[in-house]
């Protein structure tokens, strides 16, 4: 329904396209590529000379969080270069209290905030879900934005845990029991001591889960 709305806004001006038009016609193509995650400010046509004609072939030249953003409008013997000045919504975690450093993260512990801005960058992208993995790195005070900067992994296997250990052969599977006699992070090779006293070396293939290497 919006590419139609686009088409027949962009034909109602086929022939004496101006630069409110154009502008217009540009932030439509932005909204239907980004939804409600884009606010656009303003759409600055760098080069119009007002002799584009028909329907333009737009192409996008941003990225969402980027501060790059450019549309090039192909008319037929014509192009044109827009700048264009947007927003970006970001939804953020904010510290609800005071975290130690090498405590575990948790959900419980962030209010989710949206704000809009220039440039989002990456390391504030954290999915709440993610949390259960990770501990602080430093102290995180109150009212902060959690950043990945002062996040580190949480091991997947801690010395002296009880584990489930896993022997493949072939098609056939075995599953026991063994206490873990290194820290180890999942994809890490940890030593494991069987329940009947055997040191093995296993990969650790999740958190608690260690598959013995042959």
């Amino acid at each position: 329904m919006l590419r139609l709305l686009n088409l027949l806004f962009a034909f109602s001006f086929a022939f004496c396209w101006t630069k409110e038009g154009l502008s217009a016609f540009v932030e439509r193509q932005v909204k239907e590529k980004f939804g409600e995650d884009v606010r656009v400010n303003k759409v600055i046509l760098l080069n119009w000379d007002g002799k584009g004609e028909g329907v333009p072939k737009v192409e996008l030249d941003m990225e969402y969080g980027k501060v790059r953003a450019f549309a090039y409008l192909q008319f037929e013997g014509n192009r044109y270069t827009a700048a264009i000045d947007a927003l970006w919504r970001a939804k953020l975690l904010r510290a609800k209290k005071d975290i130690k450093k090498g405590e575990l993260l948790s959900a419980e512990f962030f209010d989710v905030e949206e704000r809009w801005l220039k440039s989002i960058p990456k390391d504030l992208l954290i999915d709440p879900k993610e949390l259960e993995d990770y501990r602080a790195s430093t102290d995180i005070p109150k009212g902060s934005i959690l950043r990945r900067s002062v996040m580190k992994p949480s091991p997947a296997v801690n010395r002296g845990d009880i584990v489930k250990v896993i022997f493949r052969s072939g098609n056939i599977q075995i599953e026991g029991r063994g206490t873990a006699l290194d820290v180890g992070y999942v994809g890490k090779v940890v030593r494991i001591k069987t329940s009947g006293g055997k040191l093995l070396r296993g990969r650790v293939i999740d958190r608690g889960v260690v598959e013995v290497l042959d």
